[in-house]
């Protein structure tokens, strides 16, 4: 990630958006305009842009390489990678935006008025959304699939929800919109997965105490050790008592 792929971030989100409230107005959407400033940073050229593969339309194609952008959970992307990989000679990035600076506007729904502008203290970062990863793991081991984390500083605008419950949230997200790049986190090769496999691991070890040395918790422990088993650096042995073994593979392949 160099300084100008981040200026040509922020002059392609502005363009974009300068645009939208010409053509669009205020409260008139199509694609979400996220999508649409990644498209253009990923790929400038539009006629590259939604091009139909065998019985998907690809976001990007350009020259052997197809790039999906998906802004939500991996799991509606599975059949169409599976697809990809199966039936075309392309290699596959599917890319992530993270908003790892985020301000939330709370927007009112009817009048459109903002009710408050605050910054959250949470930055989301890849092994964040490790629960997320588990939907991909069978194919992180192919050489021909990339995935691609960017960092984005983003405004989060969340609509006022009509009032028919007495609990739940107040708001419910409505669009983000990116400001600026930061940063980006890339998993091409085996060696890039040795982030998630804590230094001081012993040679064999359950999922709890892997959990313990690498920081995380609930499912992603489980999401973190399947993605560790699908790349070859752990291996996942017999049960002793209630909990399975998990061995370390050699690291030079």
């Amino acid at each position: 990630m160099t300084e100008a792929d981040r200026i040509r971030f922020k002059l392609i989100a502005h363009e974009v958006l300068m645009k939208e409230r010409v053509e669009n107005g205020i409260g008139t959407l199509g694609e979400k305009r996220l999508h649409k400033i990644l498209k253009r940073f990923l790929e400038e050229n539009e006629e590259n842009h939604e091009v139909k593969v065998g019985t998907y339309f690809a976001d990007i194609l350009s020259g052997n390489m197809i790039t999906e952008i998906q802004t939500g959970s991996f799991r509606p992307l599975r059949e169409k990678i599976t697809y990809y990989l199966e039936n075309t000679p392309y290699d596959i990035t599917v890319v992530r935006p993270l908003p790892y600076v985020k301000t939330v506007c709370t927007v009112e729904r009817e009048s459109g008025e903002l009710l408050s502008r605050k910054k959250s203290p949470r930055r989301t970062r890849p092994r964040d959304v490790l629960r997320d990863w588990y939907y991909l793991a069978e194919f992180l081991s192919n050489p021909r699939f990339t995935l691609r984390f960017l960092l984005l500083e983003e405004e989060e605008y969340r609509m006022t929800k009509k009032k028919t419950r007495r609990w739940g949230k107040e708001s419910e997200l409505y669009e983000r919109i990116p400001t600026a790049l930061l940063d980006e986190e890339l998993y091409e090769y085996r060696s890039d997965y040795l982030k998630f496999l804590p230094e001081d691991m012993p040679a064999e070890f359950s999922a709890a105490e892997y959990g313990k040395r690498a920081k995380l918790r609930g499912y992603s422990i489980y999401s973190a050790l399947k993605i560790l088993e699908s790349v070859e650096l752990v291996e996942k042995g017999e049960k002793q008592g209630r909990s399975y073994i998990y061995r370390l593979l050699p690291r030079e392949k």
